[in-house]
């Protein structure tokens, strides 16, 4: 089957925002002849080790996944320290955008109007509207609010989730005065998941805005970045995209804040080296960007991919193909180096990374169609391998250990005057091997001992050199692990199986044992199967084997360990520069959440039905909700099916229904309004259990109908007084 053309573009000529062409030609070109002479020294090594029994099928097929492991290993190693060494080089780097605001610009005032889409399925209500009322205030103290507009675009299937924001979405209007600045709009149906979100605001509302700031649902921003992310692109007409370096925040649980950890010491670092031989087609991350969108609209539209899920059909991963159609249209796509100003979450436990890692793996691996499409910029179809390349080196190293398994097991003669030769390769392999994997990680905790980039204190550098090496031993025992999962990723995606689309968990939810046994028991018992087959071999053999089988066994309790919320912070451990100084966006927005979860909570029967609570029982949620509906005609068919399940609904209770009929009954306006006079009307021996119930609480909790509704839910909005 032939792969997808790709939509053809105007060309446009140079403009301010994209690198000089011999700085970007010199900088890659010094970056990738390091990476190939790296990847040709050890491929070389391993051929000596491996010539001296012939060349045997197991010995060439450890070669064939040995060359791109290596190759890889060579990128991150050189990224890294080219990184550091520009954090320390004592002039300007020449392509820094940042060099292109002078002071004058600081007071004054922009010229642009600018969207902030946060596009949201199924997420905490309470987390995504506290989060941009701290975006909102943070924008207003920068005296540019103006200019911005937020815009939530929901997706969410869950009918008490919806409630819940457009119950969010009026409070937090009227308590900010921010009608008019503040929009929500729910799709009825969620076609093609965000990427649909998204082109249909573009569609809609695109040509009011020159540009749009991309949020995730956990994404936070100051006002100060995004205002700076504004004049860079008003002063580099050239610019399509301006990615940031978003830091990970709020982790309660030890793999949080161990990923945390890591990022805010090593991040820095890659992200410089990324930004140096990545110039003007760098990738763009989905959030926690800006966007043109001029040329977004007209030239980033999704080309369909051939075949079927889960290679073909809707494109998941997204944001790397709109990065290649806008370098295409000749706009740059560049990385922002930022400390501080963005942000976002993590999963909370390993098997919440794995879910997430389990969709990034098929939008990844779709893109293996796009390496073969016409039009594209070189560094973009690069990006592009990188994508599959980052997915497929697990099955890669899995088919390493395989052959290395079977060679120990079936040595051959060897040839006698080279066995010295062939020792010394095998050698100096596994030490360039350790070096590539390690130094990096010793010249960053070096460079931040020496220089206290992120902890000036002494004893919090001393801290962070602990931790470092903690959070190498974890992550060492983690790689395997996750190379086994990554591999049956592949696998299922090469087999047809695709992903379904689900809302992510952001926060700990408690260690779930079973799920946790169910979920990793098979590693442990291949942890087993191999460490048999290793002793057999030799106990040299298994002995070089055991750093992989020993992540093995230890798969269940380390998943424990890692999902517990014993993360360290008693000790002082895994510390970061936002835990230490929280700045104010993420300060003000952690206080409002911390005082919401006190709050007065409901009965866990009301707790999972309490949108359908508010939009049966109370009269501002019920014409809330009417006047955001679309009123449609039925016919006469159609509305007695909707009688009898409103009936069902008010006799049995939500319980009795089935998803799609309580949505069906919420999208009829005439429905939700009659349920409204059915409920309050009706003798309590009329109702099920749940609505005698929930009409208590909603008693109980009704002091005032326009402010009960937040303090009533504990996990709810922040009441705050009405502006003048």
């Amino acid at each position: 089957m032939s792969p997808p053309a790709v939509p053809t573009a105007s060309h446009h000529g140079p403009l301010p925002g994209m690198p000089p062409r011999n700085v970007a030609r010199m900088r890659r070109a010094t970056f990738f002849v390091l990476v190939l002479l790296g990847t040709i020294l050890g491929t070389w090594l391993l051929a000596v080790f491996l010539s001296g029994n012939g060349w045997r099928w197991s010995e060439i097929g450890l070669m064939l996944v040995f060359v791109p492991l290596f190759y890889q290993l060579n990128a991150g190693f050189w990224t890294a320290l080219i990184g550091v060494w520009l954090q320390n080089r004592p002039m300007d780097d020449p392509i820094d955008l940042w060099s292109t605001l002078t002071p004058e610009d600081d007071g004054a005032p922009l010229t642009a109007n600018i969207a902030i889409i946060i596009p949201v399925y199924n997420e905490d209500v309470t987390r995504v509207w506290e989060g941009l009322r701290s975006c909102y205030l943070s924008l207003e103290k920068t005296g540019q609010l103006q200019h911005f507009d937020f815009f939530v675009l929901s997706d969410s299937d869950d009918t008490n989730r919806w409630i819940e924001e457009e119950v969010a979405w009026l409070e937090l209007c009227r308590q900010l005065g921010a009608f008019g600045r503040i929009f929500y709009r729910k799709r009825r149906k969620p076609i093609n998941r965000k990427s649909g979100n998204v082109s249909d605001f573009c569609r809609r509302w695109g040509k009011r805005f020159r540009y749009m700031i991309v949020f995730d649902a956990d994404s936070l921003m100051s006002g100060a970045l995004m205002v700076a992310m504004t004049r860079i692109m008003e002063k580099n007409p050239g610019l399509g995209i301006l990615q940031t370096f978003p830091k990970q925040i709020a982790s309660e649980t030890l793999l949080g804040r161990l990923m945390q950890f890591a990022q805010a010491l090593y991040g820095p670092a890659f992200m410089a080296g990324i930004n140096y031989w990545q110039g003007g087609e760098s990738n763009f991350w989905g959030h926690n960007a800006i966007i043109r969108l001029e040329p977004f609209i007209q030239h980033c539209a999704l080309p369909p991919l051939p075949a079927t899920v889960p290679f073909g059909g809707h494109i998941l991963s997204h944001d790397f193909v709109e990065a290649a159609l806008m370098r295409k249209a000749g706009y740059a796509v560049r990385l922002l180096p930022s400390t501080r100003g963005s942000y976002e979450e993590g999963p909370p436990s390993l098997i919440d990374m794995l879910k997430r890692d389990r969709r990034w793996c098929q939008g990844n691996m779709q893109h293996f169609w796009l390496l073969f499409a016409k039009g594209w910029h070189p560094m973009s179809r690069l990006n592009f391998a990188h994508g599959v390349l980052s997915y497929v080196s697990s099955p890669l190293w899995f088919f390493f250990l395989v052959f290395s398994t079977i060679l120990a097991a079936t040595p051959g003669s060897g040839i006698r005057d080279q066995r010295e030769q062939i020792a010394l390769a095998g050698q100096l392999l596994l030490w360039l091997t350790v070096i590539l994997i390690f130094l990096p990680k010793v010249v960053i905790l070096t460079d931040e001992m020496l220089t206290g980039r992120l902890f000036k204190p002494l004893r919090l550098r001393l801290l962070a050199f602990i931790s470092s090496m903690l959070d190498t031993f974890i992550f060492s025992l983690m790689a395997p692990v996750m190379m086994w999962f990554h591999s049956r990723f592949v696998m299922k995606i090469i087999l047809g199986q695709g992903v379904r689309w689900v809302n992510q968990r952001r926060k700990a939810g408690g260690v779930d044992w079973q799920e946790i046994i169910l979920t990793f028991g098979g590693v442990t018992l291949l942890g087993v199967i191999w460490s048999v087959i290793a002793f057999f071999i030799s106990h040299q053999f298994l002995l070089w084997i055991s750093p992989i089988l020993v992540s093995l066994l230890l798969a269940i309790p380390m998943a424990i360990l890692l999902s517990s919320t014993q993360s360290g912070r008693r000790f002082g451990l895994f510390l970061t520069p936002e835990e230490l100084e929280p700045p104010t966006v993420l300060g003000e927005m952690e206080n409002n959440l911390a005082e919401v979860k006190g709050r007065l909570q409901l009965p866990p029967e009301i707790e999972k039905s309490y949108g359908l609570m508010q939009v049966c029982l109370d009269p501002y949620v019920n014409g809330l909700h009417v006047s955001l509906l679309r009123r449609r005609r039925y016919t006469e068919l159609s509305r007695e099916y909707l009688d009898e399940i409103a009936r069902r609904f008010i006799k049995q209770g939500p319980q009795a229904l089935k998803p799609r009929e309580i949505n069906a009954i919420i999208n009829d306006t005439e429905t939700v309004i009659h349920l409204h006079y059915r409920l309050w009307s009706s003798a309590e021996n009329e109702l099920a259990p749940f609505w005698s119930l929930a009409i208590k609480q909603y008693n109980i909790a009704a002091t005032n109908p326009f402010t009960h509704l937040l303090a009533q839910k504990g996990h709810q909005m922040l009441e705050m007084p009405m502006e003048k």
